[in-house]
Formats: C-alpha cells, structure tokens, sequence
C-alpha cells in the first residue's frame, strides 16, 4: 500500500500546497501506466482487453489531475506543471509517498503481471481493500496498514470544508470544463469524491459507478487474469470469473522494454537515443500546454495539449521498436528537457 507523508493542512495556505501535491502526485502514475500501455502489443484477445482496461484507467487519471487542477483555481491558486521537480525520479517514490526500503518504489517498467501487483496496485489500494473471491478456489484477503491517497484527500476536504465558502475566491475564468466546475464547498467535494471514488471505490463496493469498478480492482482483474462479475452468492457481492479470463503473456504479448530508461545506455542505437531526446522534447511541450491550460487559457487543452498528446503517442510507438544491444528494446524517460 502507498504511504503518505504526514500532512498538516490546517489553513488556506497548506491546503493549496496539498492541491499542488495533489496534482503532482496524479500527474505521477502516468508515466507508468502509459509505459504499460505501450508496451502492450494488443494482438491477442488478452492483450487487447488489458489495453483497454489502462486506457480507462489512464484517462481518469487525466480527469484526476484536472478536478485537483480546478480546485486549486477555485480557491486562489496557481498550478505549477511546467517545472522539472513537478515530474517524479523514475525509479524511485512518488510526490508524497516515503521511497527506500519502508515504501513504494515506482519505476518505468513494461507491463507485467509482477508490476501490476506490486506497483499498481499498490499505488490504488483503498485504506480496506475488498476482498473479493474467487469462485474456487478462495484466495485470503490481506490486511492494510498505512494511509491511503483517500485518506490525503478526505483531509484535503474537511480542511475545505471548515474553510467554508469564503475561500472560493479564485476566476471561475480558470476553470476547465470537461470534468467538475468548482464553485464553492459542494462542488470541490463533488470533484474529490470522483477522484477517490474511481481510484479505489468505497468501503462497501468495488464500483465506481454503476458500471465501472475502480482502479484498484480493475488493476486486480488485471493480475488476476479474470473479470470481476456480481455474484449474488458470494458475501461481497462480486467474485471472480474463470470463465471470463484475461490471458496476457507477459512475453509474447509485450513488447520487452529496458526497465527504467533514465538509467540505461542507449549509444548501441542512434537512432534510440534520437527517439529518447524527442520523447522527452515533446513531453515537454505537452507539459507546458497543460500548464498555460490550467493558468488562465483552458481553451489551450482541446486546441495545443491534445494535438501534442497524439504527438507524443507516435513518437514512442516509434521508440519502443528499437532495439539495443542487449537485445532489449528502448523506451521512453519522460525528462522535463526546459531549462
């Protein structure tokens, strides 16, 4: 489970500082999940299931980063997104989470199952994890014991809510539609209840709607190779299928990139490293475009940001074909390459 720094948010200035965490830390699983992603070929029925199942969890990620983006804006203040300390060391803890040996180490690694577990998971793990069997045999539920992203946020709102109104001082210029406009208390709580609700469900279900299960378990079905179906007969009213399986060869269906780009030697390949520098160019760019975004031009996500996303697609499509010379392929190191 992911641990949390210690936070005092206490008056208007902390919980600014716990927004811009927030977006930092949102902002942070992307990397990884679109590195899994793209590395998944998606040529089997598996594959292609699991593909879809991180896109959805991707771009709720995206929604994530936005609704904290908006709150910050509601209240004030000013996202920071185009800086090199607003992208996390890959390998190493995300934005407020303790790395080493007592926490999470979080790297940029193709998809496995392995990293599914003991990555992903780890990063969506609700403070009591459901636990949800299979329909045989039955697998033994683990104990939580460290604080969980809901918790950050359920501080982050009660904080907002013994503010009051009057906090909500921010343009409503600001805000970019497409997810939650925040107003006002209602609405700001509104918009944290989607974040956590879609990353680790409730105390009482898997879903995050009526027809989506939350990160956690989707990530889950995801390790363990099946779906998960209601199941009137089970005591949490969910189980997992066998007979609706997800089978990813964690060989043949993915393409097998070098862990941790940043750190390995590309110089094999020329061409790779050419990749690598315009990876990183255009990741840049596409942080700059979300930054003027969320600053005061929201019109600038349809009309730049998104344009350079697909930019940013091609090229690490690209990227990921090459090969070095230790017969592993290249990847990409999401660097901030401004000054």
């Amino acid at each position: 489970m992911l641990k949390i720094k210690p936070t005092n948010i206490t008056d208007l200035a902390s919980l600014r500082c716990a927004l811009q965490n927030a977006i930092e830390l949102e902002h942070s699983t992307m990397p990884p999940y679109l590195t899994a992603y793209y590395t998944l070929r998606g040529t089997s029925a598996g594959g292609a299931e699991a593909r879809r199942i991180l896109h959805s969890i991707i771009i709720e990620e995206m929604l994530h980063m936005q609704l904290a983006c908006n709150i910050l804006n509601a209240i004030g203040g000013a996202p920071v997104i185009n800086a090199p300390k607003f992208i996390p060391n890959y390998p190493g803890p995300l934005p407020m989470g303790i790395g080493g040996a007592d926490g999470l180490v979080v790297g940029i690694k193709r998809y496995s199952k392995a990293t599914v577990q003991n990555t992903f998971m780890e990063i969506e793990e609700p403070e009591n994890p459901i636990h949800i069997p299979v329909k045989t045999p039955k697998l033994e539920a683990i104990a939580p014991s460290f604080e969980t992203i809901g918790q950050f946020y359920t501080a982050i709102g009660d904080e907002i809510t013994k503010q009051t109104n009057t906090i909500f001082t921010g343009d409503p210029g600001r805000q970019v539609p497409g997810a939650t406009i925040v107003k006002d208390v209602d609405s700001a709580l509104q918009a944290i209840a989607t974040i956590v609700t879609q990353g680790e469900g409730t105390p009482t279900s898997p879903t995050d709607s009526s027809t989506e299960y939350a990160h956690y378990y989707r990530f889950e079905e995801l390790f363990m190779g099946m779906r998960i179906v209601v199941d009137p007969s089970s005591s949490t009213g969910y189980s997992f299928d066998p007979k609706q399986s997800i089978v990813v060869d964690d060989l043949a269906d993915v393409t097998q990139m070098a862990d941790n780009p940043r750190t390995i030697d590309m110089s094999s390949n020329w061409r790779a490293g050419q990749l690598a520098n315009e990876c990183d160019a255009i990741y840049t760019k596409l942080l700059n475009a979300l930054h003027i975004g969320f600053n005061g031009q929201p019109d600038w996500i349809d009309r730049n940001a998104v344009s350079v996303m697909f930019e940013f697609k091609n090229c690490i499509e690209e990227l990921l074909q090459q090969q070095l010379a230790d017969g592993f392929y290249a990847g990409p190191r999401f660097l901030y390459a401004g000054p």
